[in-house]
Order: C-alpha cells, then structure tokens, then sequence
C-alpha cells in the first residue's frame, strides 16, 4: 500500500511538473519559433517576416532595472549594424503598453517593440525565464544564442559575435 502511495505522489508530482514546463522551449540551433504579436503602433508583426536577416529578440519589462540598462546600447547596436542585416525587436512582458510607451520615447528606441503581456511568447512559445534574456535567430531562420541576463551590446566582444552572424558564421 505505501509504495503504491508512493508511486501515485511521484507520479502526480511529475505530471504538475511536466504542466508547467513549456512545451517547446528555444534550443540552440534549431528554428525559431514563429510568433505574430503587435506592435505599440497596433500592426502585427511577426518572426517570418525578417526571414533573411539577422533577428536579436530583446525579452524585457520596465520594472527590470537591468532590462532598462541596456536598451540604449541595444540603439546603438541596431543603429550601427542595421544596414549589414540586423534586426532588433525589443519584446515588451508589461502588462500594460503605457509604461512601455513612456520608456520607449524618453529612451528614444528606434527598433521595433512589440507586446507580449500575456507572456505567451516568453512562455509558451519560447519557454523562457529571467529578464533581461534575449534569442539571437540567424538568417535561416534557427535560433543561435540564448542569453540571459544584460550586455553592453556595443562592447568590442559582442559586437565582434554580432559581425560573424552577420557574415553567415
């Protein structure tokens, strides 16, 4: 009787596990999921549409101070490396657009920002955790880096990871 207790417990703590897992979480090399979410603008805007260039997906909130840190070189990397193929879409998890429309001006963000309140992408689709985390998806469409945490997107290091996507590499 216990170990059929004992197995029942194991096994119920197992399927509440497996339900909150995402069920396709991003893994490196392997495309990217596709995804259509809005814009602060209202027009939808989705992953396949930038088929053919280097895509950075920026996960981040307003009330995530390292989030906010490294969105102006996030600018700057966009603004530097738009012309070779890249493409910046900043991924905003805030409930609500107000506060990512405020930041967004004060911070004059040049690149797309898209919403995903509900988390659907961030979760579902993408299976990801912390803020910042960004996806890096190459020109093929398969995701190449998963990072978690902020970066000066502009530092020699990074923007020398950025160039060899860029090339193809």
């Amino acid at each position: 009787m216990r170990r059929i207790v004992r197995t029942l417990c194991c096994t119920l703590c197992f399927l509440l596990a497996v339900s909150v897992v995402p069920a396709l979480a991003v893994k490196i090399n392997t495309p990217a999921p596709d995804f259509t979410l809005s814009d602060l603008q209202g027009q939808k805007v989705s992953l396949s549409a930038y088929r053919g260039k280097v895509v950075l997906l920026n996960f981040w909130s307003t009330t995530c101070p390292p989030c906010v840190a490294e969105i102006p070189s996030l600018v700057s990397l966009q603004r530097e490396l738009k012309g070779q193929g890249l493409v910046v879409l900043g991924i905003a998890l805030d409930p609500t657009e107000k506060p990512v429309r405020e930041l967004v001006s004060r911070l004059k963000v040049d690149y797309p920002t898209l919403m995903d309140s509900a988390k659907d992408v961030y979760f579902d689709t993408y299976g990801l955790f912390g803020q910042p985390v960004s996806v890096i998806v190459d020109r093929t469409g398969v995701v190449r880096e998963k990072i978690i945490g902020g970066l000066e997107w502009t530092s020699p290091q990074v923007m020398n990871k950025m160039q060899s996507y860029l090339k193809g590499r």
